[in-house]
């Protein structure tokens, strides 16, 4: 946005020379509106994840008082996003991001990373005689091009985030002055160094099993995933209430469809008590990515309460089946 609206970096660190201060304003509020604009944009696509794309359109026609909750986390959610894009950049990566750090961890001097190839490159110098100088010239393009203004001569850094921008940068020098490619590379330390580059070793066996655990967790994950989730809740106020010669008990079964499908759910009782009576909402429309609740009245004789008592309810949709326990609470009795 910064590249379309003001110009290449070198435009803008010239100052935008050639520009009235009138239009360098005009484009700087008018990258900022798009950067708000950006930042809200992604904001509430983060909350639809969680609400569904409908429940947010109808959010957004209902307007912020009627959703409270959800104004305010989208509102800090396109907040930061915008803070982030027009302030604090960089330091992102620098300070909070742990890419760098669990990079740091998991590599070894085997590992493919991008690094600066010192014995081709040094010692450093520019100008027409460079007897005995290395193939780096002090452009400063690898430094000019990093988004987190690091040097990559230096050495691997944690603030490193592998972009590559500084090998593109290099190899258009390289290719201007008739050098070989590659002074700034993907490679090894060990093959930066000139040394043999191990492949097989006991680090790559390890991740190799990570790997393969986590695949195998998220394929069972996946196929006992069930499209309906059902969980039984006790209402509010009174475990119980007597009611005469009874004791009724209220619970509310919460409904959630998972499916970008409509489904019908149907309640049914399993299991009971002799002499229980149980009042529910036979089937329940939920539509597609939506949630309802359904109220369950359990009535027991007060003589017949015993300890333990319990209903067993099911919920089913399709293949998918809920079994659901409610227990049944009253007085002690004698």
């Amino acid at each position: 946005i910064e590249r379309w609206i003001e110009g290449p970096r070198a435009v803008r660190l010239a100052g935008s020379a050639g520009r009235s201060a009138l239009e360098r304003r005009l484009r700087t509020t008018l990258k900022h509106v798009v950067f708000v604009a950006v930042a809200l944009l992604v904001a509430h696509l983060v909350l639809a994840y969680f609400v569904s794309m409908p429940s947010l359109a109808t959010m957004i026609l209902d307007g912020p008082a009627a959703h409270p909750v959800a104004f305010a986390w989208s509102s800090s959610v396109g907040l930061a996003l915008y803070v982030h894009a027009a302030w604090f950049r960089e330091q992102l990566c620098l300070i909070i991001c742990p890419y760098g750090r669990l990079q740091s961890v998991l590599t070894d001097d085997d590992s493919l990373v991008v690094g600066y190839d010192e014995s081709r490159g040094e010692p450093r110098g520019r100008g027409k005689a460079r007897d005995g100088l290395g193939d780096c010239v002090e452009c400063g393009r690898c430094t000019a091009v990093c988004p987190t203004g690091i040097d990559i001569r230096d050495g691997l850094q944690v603030d490193c985030i592998a972009c590559t921008q500084c090998i593109d940068a290099c190899d258009d020098v390289m290719t201007k002055l008739g050098k070989p490619r590659g002074l700034v590379r993907y490679d090894s330390l060990r093959g930066l160094r000139g040394e043999r580059r191990r492949w097989l070793r006991p680090r790559v066996a390890f991740y190799a099993v990570l790997g393969v655990v986590g695949a195998t967790a998220f394929g069972i994950a996946v196929a006992v995933r069930r499209p309906l989730e059902a969980t039984l809740l006790r209402t509010r106020g009174a475990p119980f209430v007597i009611d005469a010669d009874a004791v009724r008990n209220t619970f509310e079964v919460h409904l959630v469809n998972k499916s970008d499908a409509p489904m019908t759910v149907r309640l049914e009782l399993v299991d009971a008590p002799d002499g229980v009576d149980v009042t529910m909402t036979p089937t329940v429309a939920l539509p597609a990515l939506g949630s309802a609740r359904a109220l369950v009245v359990v009535r027991t004789p007060r003589a017949g309460l015993g300890a333990g008592a319990q209903v067993l309810l099911r919920a089913s949709a399709g293949h998918a089946r809920i079994e659901l326990t409610a227990p049944i609470l009253g007085p002690l009795t004698r």
